[in-house]
């Protein structure tokens, strides 16, 4: 069996089956087929380039991309990036400066350095103050 043959035993059915629906089904039938038409046969506008040997690709530009949610998700990951940057940036200084400022007091200090590594020195540390009289 050819194509041919295939397709006219396909449309002998069709008319068979066509012929045993209610004459309110066809018309509605055949108002939805010209409305299937008159839509097909309408252009079609693409606002994207043709790229050689692509069929069908319709990628968008820029334009496109940044359209509605893209733009938000877009917007929100580059204020994360720059807000990341920024943390980094300045908590790395606070860091340093209080890093500094203890380096400072401990070399300022009258107590030479290995106490501070003193084993005995944070209990002392710990203990209560007592008034001096």
């Amino acid at each position: 069996m050819n194509d041919a043959q295939f397709g006219r035993q396909i449309a002998a059915l069709l008319d068979e089956g066509l012929a045993r629906v209610d004459e309110d089904v066809q018309t509605r039938l055949q108002v939805a087929r010209k409305a299937a038409l008159g839509l097909a046969a309408r252009p079609r506008h693409v606002r994207a380039l043709a790229l050689a040997g692509v069929g069908g690709y319709t990628g968008g530009g820029l334009r496109e991309w940044f359209a509605g949610p893209r733009l938000w998700l877009a917007l929100g990951m580059l204020a994360l990036a720059i807000s990341g940057v920024t943390l980094t940036e300045f908590g790395s200084d606070a860091e340093a400066d209080v890093a500094a400022a203890l380096d400072l007091a401990i070399l300022a200090d009258d107590l030479p350095v290995t106490a501070y590594i003193d084993n005995g020195f944070d209990t002392w540390l710990q203990r209560p103050v007592e008034p001096q009289q």
